[in-house]
């Protein structure tokens, strides 16, 4: 973390001093050259203090460093800020702040005075890399990685008991290796975080596969963080020969070469099994795969691994992904284990209330619930006892022995994280447990604490992106929603994992998450603010945060922002989706780091009901907001379309009110934004014609478009049809008529199609060959359609079908059978002759082809003022028959 500061720094650095602005007054107090020659001293500490970040928790000395110069850090890019402030009003400004120009110099001063001193200290402590380098290298019982060896290596010796929660992967496995024809040899992955069970599951596995004699030798190897190839193919080769030692060539001295010769040349002709635990690298396959031969007898080679990145080495049908295990599974696991010597291995039931509040700080984790469940088999079964073994259960590494040992796993992982990917983990302590994590906000956040520098074409939310996916790759964080592209949406952190950064970045940062009135006179440094619904106005001291990045009222009940927004000059997020603001304050347009604007007022302060929202106008100078990236939910007018064509870095952008005057002017506008992703144009009312036709050259690059609103002649323009980058399109109250449906029929990427009110025709038509890979087709509210027909071939990959209020659609789509994917049939009021005729069919007994082509479908419907939801499973096949 301490190394991204100097990075922080040195980028603000250059970006402020390239202001020529009162350069005599911070000449004269020595501001300007004070903080470029801080910005240099720290840009000299960065490796080192990248290597410093790396012994925190292993090494105090360099811990407290490390800390010590961050705190300077952070006052230096103060500094820097506060410059940029004072420079930015003009001369005379200056003057009248002169006694703030002293203070400011006085402050640099000390800062600079405190880095110098830290710089000798590092000599004088000999916080030195390579000293810290040879320690940490010598052999050491009571590292993470000895642990984990030794946890590998007791997995062979494990009892049927303590193996629970594996039974259909077991069985996947055996038969991936002892049932499958394939005659070419192939990897088997199993993938999962740290401590889930990988290695207990693998080896039973390979245990009873290697005594059945199907394959003619195998190998069981554990492979480690910093492996070499000469020893890991020397240890394979070892395990080859653990049962004819007499036999093995003396491989100590071998080099590559003749270590790979070796192993092909006794492999050669055999089908052998080979167990490759704990991979993380794919370079580790890479660099052995030319000593394992494929001679078409069916050799298999299995791969437990951490990272999703290496698991996809194996094909796509061979993977096995680990989760926690659920309550029923973890409870098994718990008694097997706390209660292995009792006859009926039960827990007596005055231990259940603290039993199962220990098991629910396991998270599902096997290791986790072995380890405690040791612990408790030692103490007394008393309710005290364990109310005091639940009172003080703390996964760090200093806690009780065996407890120690499930962070020791897990930090593996963090420990493992370049810096850049540590700092953005490290961040994620500020969710609350169990919290649902938005990615476009988390990303937007990392931006805010200045974690990324763009590079070349990329920019800092590619690059963010990037990085979520590479901690999502590593086990560290779990998608539990992913959006109509495959992307994640919703995002959360496995318990454990989240304790342990919690107590990492106890010192980092400067965030505040309230849930009450938040107090700032004294948080300067703050960089994101983010309130709670309840807070119903803003602090008037928030335009002094000279370092907020992103300001987040989302869903709260403010109504108004302060006049002078404009002085947060570093503001790169503004959230207001759902809060209660009406307007923007005319400063706003100072605001010219400002990234991602989200402005969505609700009407009602009943946070059960948001909708209807309305959208916000903008004041003059929209021009300005260079660096917009998302605008969203502005109220359109002729001289705020006509700013849009200075906003060549637009990537989304939603417009209401939009109308004929102001229409003529936005394909110009948007003519400009090379690359704009998604785009929403909602009219002012029903009388509105919405002409496409003439924006040249068209958005190409759009991955999604909603249109609400009629379109000129009931059609869509001619250019659509090349809209070859488009992922999903919402049409509302467009008119639509049938031959504007072949033109999006062809798309060849669309994904999810939304029709609402926008289809005016009573039959619609599928053909054979139309969307070719759409997912999920909604219909609503189509007054006059009565008939729906999917052709042979047409929509193969729907896997959702939504038909809503369409009151004239009283049968089932003729066709419907022919959507061979199809899983979920949601019906929202549609009327009851079709909702009769497929609870006709939802008992699934009788002779049918295929069995397995069952389909959920949701009858939803409103009683009494409540949505009422009943799920009806069926084999649509049957009901079409």
């Amino acid at each position: 973390m301490a190394e991204m500061i100097a990075i922080s720094l040195s980028a603000k650095v250059a970006a402020t001093l390239s202001r020529s602005a009162v350069v005599d007054i911070s000449s004269l107090v020595a501001v300007r050259s004070g903080i470029a020659a801080a910005a240099r001293d720290l840009e000299l500490l960065r490796a080192f203090l990248r290597f410093a970040d790396s012994r925190r928790g292993a090494d105090a000395l360099a811990s407290a460093w490390v800390d010590q110069i961050r705190d300077v850090g952070f006052e230096l890019e103060d500094a820097a800020d506060e410059y940029a402030f004072l420079s930015g009003g003009g001369f005379v400004r200056a003057c009248a702040n002169f006694g703030a120009w002293l203070a400011l110099a006085r402050r640099l001063g000390k800062a600079r005075v405190r880095l110098r001193d830290l710089s000798d200290a590092k000599e004088r402590y000999g916080i030195r890399p390579a000293e810290a380098s040879a320690s940490s290298s010598a052999p050491d019982g009571g590292t993470a990685a000895f642990v984990g060896r030794k946890l590998a290596e007791a997995a062979h010796f494990l009892q049927d008991g303590e193996i629970v929660g594996f039974a259909a992967h077991r069985r996947s496995l055996m038969k991936w290796l002892t049932e499958d024809l394939d005659s070419r040899r192939s990897l088997v992955a199993v993938c999962g975080m740290g401590g889930v069970g990988k290695t207990t599951l693998v080896t039973s596995v390979y245990k009873e596969v290697a005594a059945s004699r199907h394959f003619d030798c195998a190998a069981w190897v554990s492979v480690s963080k910093n492996f070499t190839t000469d020893d890991l193919l020397r240890k394979i080769a070892k395990e080859l020969h653990r049962d004819a030692r007499a036999g093995m060539p003396d491989i100590d001295e071998m080099d590559y070469r003749s270590l790979v010769e070796a192993l092909r040349g006794h492999l050669a002709k055999k089908r052998y099994l080979l167990l490759l635990d704990d991979v993380w690298h794919a370079d580790a396959w890479y660099e052995i795969r030319n000593a394992l031969v494929d001679d078409g007898k069916g050799s298999r080679i299995i791969i437990t691994t951490r990272s999703q990145d290496v698991a996809s080495l194996a094909a796509s049908t061979r993977i096995i992904m680990l989760e926690p295990l659920p309550q029923q599974e973890a409870w098994s696991l718990f008694c097997n284990t706390t209660f292995r010597e009792d006859a009926n291995g039960e827990c007596p039931h005055h231990l259940e209330h603290w039993a199962l509040k220990i098991l629910g700080r396991c998270c599902g984790l096997p290791l986790a619930i072995v380890s405690v469940g040791n612990l408790l088999a030692l103490k007394d079964r008393t309710e005290f006892a364990w109310k005091n073994v639940h009172d003080s259960l703390d996964w760090n590494e200093s806690s009780v022995r065996g407890i120690g040992q499930v962070s020791s796993i897990l930090n593996l992982s963090i420990d493992d994280l370049p810096y850049y990917l540590k700092r953005c983990l490290l961040y994620c302590s500020i969710y609350p447990e169990d919290f649902l994590i938005k990615r476009k906000i988390l990303i937007r956040l990392w931006i805010a604490e200045g974690y990324f520098e763009e590079k070349g074409q990329g920019t800092m939310e590619e690059i963010a992106d990037d990085y979520l996916h590479q901690l999502v790759q590593r086990s560290l964080l779990q998608v539990t929603l992913k959006n109509e592209f495959g992307r994640a949406k919703r995002l959360c952190i496995h318990d454990l994992i989240r304790d342990l950064i919690l107590q990492r970045s106890a010192k980092e940062g400067f965030t505040v998450f309230s849930k009450c009135q938040p107090t700032l006179e004294s948080s300067k440094k703050i960089r994101h603010l983010i309130l709670d619904r309840w807070i119903d106005k803003l602090p008037s001291s928030l335009t002094k945060l000279l370092n907020l990045r992103y300001l987040g009222i989302r869903s709260t009940l403010i109504e108004e922002l302060p006049q002078d927004l404009g002085q947060l000059h570093n503001l790169q997020t503004l959230d207001t989706k759902w809060s209660r603001v009406q307007r923007l304050p005319p400063s706003i347009r100072k605001l010219d780091n400002l990234r991602h604007l989200i402005v969505f007022r609700r009407r009602s302060a009943d946070f059960r009901s948001p909708f209807p929202g309305t959208a916000i106008e903008f004041p003059d100078g929209l021009q300005n907001l260079t660096c917009l990236q998302t605008l969203k939910y502005i109220e359109a007018d002729e001289k705020m379309v006509k700013s849009l064509k200075s906003l060549k870095h637009m990537k989304s952008l939603e417009l209401s009110g939009v109308h004929e005057s102001n229409l003529i002017h936005l394909p110009s506008s948007i003519s400009t934004m090379s690359g704009l992703l998604c785009l929403g144009i909602v009219s002012r009312d029903g009388n509105v014609i919405l002409d496409l036709e003439p924006f040249y050259p068209p958005p190409l690059k759009l991955q999604r478009l909603s249109l609400t609103g009629m379109l000129a002649k009931g059609k869509l323009p001619s250019w659509f049809g090349h809209l070859d980058n488009l992922m999903q399109l919402r049409l509302c109250s467009s008119e639509l008529r049938g031959d504007s449906i072949g033109l999006i029929s062809s798309l060849p990427r669309l994904l999810h199609l939304t029709l609402k009110n926008a289809y005016t025709d009573k039959i619609l038509t599928f053909p054979e060959g139309s969307f070719p890979v759409l997912k999920k087709l909604s219909l609503h509210e189509m007054p006059n359609l009565s008939h729906v027909e999917f052709g042979k071939g047409s929509l193969v990959h729907l896997n959702v079908l939504i038909l809503g209020r369409c009151d004239e659609l009283t049968a089932i789509p003729q066709g419907i059978e022919n959507l061979t994917e199809l899983n979920n049939l949601e019906l929202f009021e549609m009327p009851s002759e079709i909702i009769q005729k497929i609870q006709d069919g939802e008992t699934l007994e009788g002779n049918y082809e295929d069995s397995q082509r069952t389909t959920t479908v949701k009858n939803i419907h409103w009683y009494n003022g409540r949505l009422l939801q009943k799920t009806i499973y069926t084999n649509l096949f049957t009901v079409q028959m």
